[in-house]
């Protein structure tokens, strides 16, 4: 556990004692906020709905958990840093986990700073606050985005390119955000409906709305945190490979 917040601090800083934590926090509560307050029917009904804010959240995950996450280990192999990390007496799932626990506070933190939004919504609404899918909307942004880093720690050690970190990175977050969604579960459901339900059951989407409307199903909470743990351990897998 010590040599995991050793990790964790040292990535910390990082990203904290650069600007890529904040221009990460800013760029997404700025443009989550441009498009809430644009397509929002709180101005027009005063109601105090962040329906509109938690449907971009996927979106918004799956472009800048890859931002956030393809230095972590692109960087440490093409400075050639990997084979130091290796030779530390830390095991490999340790300085995985450090690393991802890193990533997974600069998403925290950018929840905490968008916290201004329901408040002020609650403040100016005209009818009651109902904080249940607040609450879980933001639950199901922090478990979704576990698994998007998670993804993005993978992709990251499989090379020492940033940007094709970011592009591969981007690229199975639209796999997962828009292929597996459950409207084109609904095309497919059509001539298909058995491949519809395993294509739906594997997006992130329908997980993530269930959670949204405030419903916690256990299937939904497995489903990000096996998804988290999977590409952990693809993570772990790769970077084993780096000692042969």
């Amino acid at each position: 556990m010590k040599s995991i917040l050793t990790i964790t601090r040292r990535e910390c800083g990082a990203y904290f004692g650069t600007p890529i934590a904040w221009i990460f926090i800013a760029l997404q509560i700025a443009i989550l906020s441009f498009f809430f307050f644009q397509f929002s029917p709180f101005f027009v009904i005063e109601s105090a709905d962040m329906r509109v804010w938690f449907g971009l959240t996927p979106f918004m995950l799956m472009v800048f958990a890859p931002a956030v996450t393809m230095r972590l280990w692109s960087e440490e192999l093409r400075t050639g840093s990997t084979e130091v990390l290796l030779s530390l007496p830390i095991r490999v799932p340790e300085l995985v986990i450090g690393k991802w626990l890193a990533a997974l506070i600069v998403l925290v933190a950018s929840v905490v700073f968008s916290f201004g939004i329901p408040l002020t919504i609650a403040w100016l609404a005209a009818s009651p606050v109902d904080w249940g899918p607040i609450i879980g909307g933001y639950l199901g942004t922090i478990l979704s985005g576990m698994l998007f880093l998670a993804l993005g720690c993978w992709v990251s050690a499989l090379s020492q390119n940033q940007v094709i970190s970011l592009l591969v990175g981007v690229f199975a977050g639209i796999v997962l955000v828009l292929v597996l969604s459950p409207d084109f579960a609904m095309y497919l459901s059509g001539t298909n409906p058995t491949i519809a339900r395993v294509v739906e059951s594997f997006g992130i989407q329908s997980h993530f709305r269930a959670i949204e409307r405030g419903v916690l199903a256990i299937s939904d909470v497995v489903y990000f945190l096996s998804g988290s743990l999977f590409f952990l351990a693809m993570t772990v897998f790769q970077i084993e490979m780096k000692r042969q």
